[in-house]
């Protein structure tokens, strides 16, 4: 489950990477490395960015991301 979309019955259309990492740790119950879970999710075209951003506070925008697929996959 964890290099799969099934997360996406779970998140909005559109997404922080942030919201992505941490509703897989609470699926998987156990901490994930951030920068080895952004390079496989994206490095498998499970998501994509939309171009568009979303600011939280006075940090840098976040970018957001979609799922390249709504239907199951599992690799």
């Amino acid at each position: 489950l964890e290099y799969t979309n099934i997360a996406y019955g779970l998140l909005p259309e559109q997404f922080t990477f942030r919201d992505l990492h941490e509703t897989y740790e609470a699926i998987l119950r156990k901490p994930l490395d951030r920068r080895n879970f952004r390079k496989r999710m994206l490095s498998m075209g499970i998501i994509e960015a939309t171009g568009g951003t979303r600011r939280e506070g006075a940090h840098r925008p976040a970018k957001l991301y979609r799922f390249t697929s709504r239907e199951p996959v599992f690799l």
